[in-house]
C-alpha cells in the first residue's frame, strides 16, 4: 500500500464525467471516479485527429476548439434505479506544436496545451464535473521510422456537489511509435499516474480513519495498432492494462488489476461527412474486495459500444450526433448497471 503522495500544483484539466453508485454497506463507497465513466464523454476533435497525419511545421502552430453538447443519460448514477437525466457539456481545448530543432535523425517537436470540460446535469447534480488538464510533450523523430515521446500532464477533477470525488492528478508518460509502413504503425505507451484526493480520508483495515487523505498510484501499459485503409478509413486497435494501488487499506477497496481491449474505426463518406464507431471490453479484478453477499472477490466485465456521425458545416464548424451504450456485468449485484447516452452538439475550431 502506498502512503499519501505529495500534492503538486493545481491547474486545469480535461472534461469528463463521473457518477455514483448507491447501495448498502461497502457498495455505497463505489463512486463515479472509480468507474471512470468520464470516458463515455468522448472528445470528438481528439478522436478525429488520428486519421490526419501530422505535417511537418517550421513555426509555432496553435489550434483552439470550443464546443457545446446537449445530451440525455439513461442512468447517470449507474445503479438499478435507472433515473434518466439531461446534461449540457461545454469544452475548450487549446494546443500548440512547435519544432525545437532538426538533425540528421529527424525533427524534434514540442506539444503543449490545455483542455477544459464542464458537465452539468439538470436534476442529478451529484454527477456534475469540472475537469481541467494541462499537458506538455516532446517528440523525437528517428529516420521517419520511430518517434520517441515523453511528457507530463496535470489534471484537476472537481465534483462541485461531492467533495470526496475531487482529486488532483499528476501523470508522467513515455511512448515509442514505429511507422512500419505508410499505412501501418504501432505504438507502445507507459504512464505513471498519481491521484491525490483532496477531501476523501483513507480508511485503515479496521475501518478507522488513518488521518491521511486517499492517494492512488497507477501503472499503465498500452499498445496501439493503427491501420490506414486508403485515404478515408483508419482502424485503431488498443490493448491496455494497469494496476491501481491505494493507501485506502480497508478491504483493499481500490486495489485492482484492469485490462481493456477494443478498437475504433473512422470512415469518411464524403469530404464533409464521416463517422466513428467503437467497441471496448474491460475486465477488472479486485485484489481483496469481497462481494456483499458471499466471501468472493469482486470481478467486473464492462462492455461499451459507441457510434458518432459528424458533418463539417464549414471549414471551422462541425455538427455531430453521438450514441454510446455500456453494460457492467459484475458478480456483485449492486454494481451491475446498464447505461446509454444520446447527444448532439457543435464544435468550432479557430
Amino acid at each position: 500500500m502506498k502512503k499519501g503522495i505529495s500534492k503538486f500544483f493545481i491547474i486545469i484539466s480535461l472534461a469528463l464525467s463521473v457518477v455514483f453508485h448507491t447501495g448498502l454497506s461497502m457498495a455505497s463507497m463505489t463512486t463515479v471516479q472509480e468507474e471512470e465513466p468520464k470516458y463515455k464523454y468522448t472528445s470528438l476533435p481528439t478522436e478525429t485527429l488520428f486519421i490526419k497525419r501530422s505535417p511537418y511545421v517550421d513555426n509555432l502552430v496553435s489550434n483552439l476548439t470550443v464546443g457545446v453538447t446537449q445530451g440525455v443519460d439513461s442512468n447517470p448514477l449507474l445503479d438499478s434505479t435507472h433515473k434518466a437525466d439531461s446534461y449540457t457539456q461545454e469544452m475548450v481545448d487549446m494546443h500548440f506544436k512547435y519544432p525545437v530543432f532538426g538533425s540528421f535523425l529527424g525533427f524534434t517537436n514540442s506539444k503543449f496545451g490545455f483542455n477544459l470540460n464542464n458537465i452539468d446535469y439538470y436534476r442529478i447534480n451529484d454527477v456534475n464535473i469540472f475537469d481541467a488538464v494541462i499537458d506538455a510533450n516532446i517528440e523525437q523523430e528517428i529516420f521517419d521510422k520511430f518517434v520517441l515521446s515523453a511528457g507530463y500532464a496535470f489534471e484537476m477533477m472537481w465534483f462541485p456537489h461531492d467533495n470526496n470525488g475531487t482529486y488532483a492528478g499528476n501523470q508522467i508518460n513515455t511512448s515509442v511509435k514505429q511507422n512500419i509502413t505508410k499505412w501501418l504503425y504501432q505504438k507502445g505507451t507507459y504512464r505513471l499516474v498519481f491521484k491525490d484526493f483532496l477531501h476523501n480520508k483513507a480508511l485503515l483495515g479496521n475501518k478507522t480513519s488513518s488521518g491521511d487523505l486517499r492517494s492512488d498510484l497507477r501503472n499503465v501499459f498500452e499498445h496501439e495498432l493503427g491501420i490506414y485503409i486508403g485515404r478515408d478509413t483508419k482502424l485503431k486497435i488498443v490493448n491496455q492494462f494497469y494496476i491501481n494501488d491505494s493507501n485506502y487499506t480497508y478491504a483493499d477497496y481500490y486495489d485492482y488489476f484492469n485490462y481493456k481491449t477494443g478498437g475504433s474505426i473512422i470512415q469518411f463518406f464524403t469530404k464533409k461527412l464521416y463517422g466513428i464507431g467503437g467497441f471496448y471490453y474491460q475486465r477488472r479484478n479486485y485484489d481483496d474486495r469481497k462481494m456483499l453477499i458471499r466471501e468472493s472477490r469482486q470481478k467486473d466485465n464492462l462492455y461499451t459500444v459507441t457510434a458518432s456521425l459528424l458533418y463539417d458545416v464549414t471549414k471551422n464548424l462541425s455538427a455531430f450526433i453521438n450514441y454510446s451504450h455500456s453494460e457492467n456485468h459484475s458478480n456483485e449485484p449492486l454494481d451491475r448497471y446498464v447505461d446509454s447516452l444520446y447527444s448532439a452538439g457543435l464544435h468550432y475550431s479557430f
